[in-house]
């Protein structure tokens, strides 16, 4: 009897030991949470498996997945997010009735085929840029997630290198962002490798988070992985943005 591709993913992720966070509900049957992979769908996993013994297995977003994990530890109840209501937004509708505002999602995709990256924890910069190298959008990548600090220093050295002035400050930025996604196409499957193993780390203790500024920090694997890995670190940055619909932004600033 041929198996379907979701139970061989589950069996899979089974057996690298994921962490879980275990819940028991009604007539103690028992609820595992684990994060979904960013390199999963809903195709390739279901939302929800039931082991032989009964077990429930649900797969969650990592940010999910943290939420309830930090939920537990503080003794607390997982309460999932809700839309917030404003008094300004109840007294700016044209019926007076309250309006809300959805929740934060760090991917979407619109039916025109573009998509909108955003990230508030350094996880969330973590899987949009697996989803994004997965998909090979490099350039909404370069333009949404990677800090502003840094494309513009990346532009400022090509023009520099190429004697142009300020005249050609656009030409150099789209130089800048060509260079990006030819690195990113070269080195795709090395970085996507860097990338998954990250995902599996979050909810584990294979990941180290280190300050390296006032508003920056790198995750690094563990000195056991680095080893495997041509690349073993991602770079964050805490950025304010003018944009008044998400004005702090958590950005990815480099891959080594």
């Amino acid at each position: 009897m041929p198996v379907c591709r979701a139970a061989i993913v589950h069996r899979m992720l089974v057996a690298v030991s994921l962490a879980t966070a275990c819940w028991t509900v009604g007539c103690g049957q028992r609820v595992e949470y684990r994060a979904r992979p960013g390199f999963t769908t809903s195709e390739d996993l279901p939302d929800e498996v039931v082991l032989d013994d009964g077990t429930i297995i649900r797969y969650v977003s990592l940010t999910e997945f943290l939420a309830r994990k930090r939920a537990r530890e503080r003794g607390d109840t997982y309460k999932p997010p809700e839309a917030v209501t404003t008094t300004s937004d109840t007294q700016g509708s044209p019926d007076g009735s309250a309006s809300t505002q959805p929740s934060f999602s760090p991917w979407e995709e619109f039916d025109d085929g573009t998509v909108r990256m955003r990230a508030r924890m350094p996880e969330q910069v973590v899987a949009n840029t697996m989803r994004a190298f997965r998909e090979e959008r490099y350039a909404e990548l370069w333009d949404q997630m990677v800090t502003q600090r840094v494309r513009d220093r990346a532009a400022a050295e090509l023009a520099a290198a190429t004697g142009d002035g300020g005249a050609s400050s656009g030409r150099a930025s789209e130089a800048a962002r060509a260079r990006f996604t030819s690195w990113c196409a070269k080195n795709r499957e090395e970085v996507m490798k860097l990338l998954n193993r990250m995902s599996f780390g979050f909810s584990s203790n294979s990941l180290i988070m280190r300050k390296t500024g006032p508003h920056s920090l790198s995750i690094e694997l563990t000195p056991q992985l680095a080893s495997d890995f041509r690349f073993r670190v991602v770079e964050i940055e805490f950025e304010q943005s003018p944009n008044v619909i998400d004005p702090a932004r958590v950005t990815l600033s480099g891959i080594r």
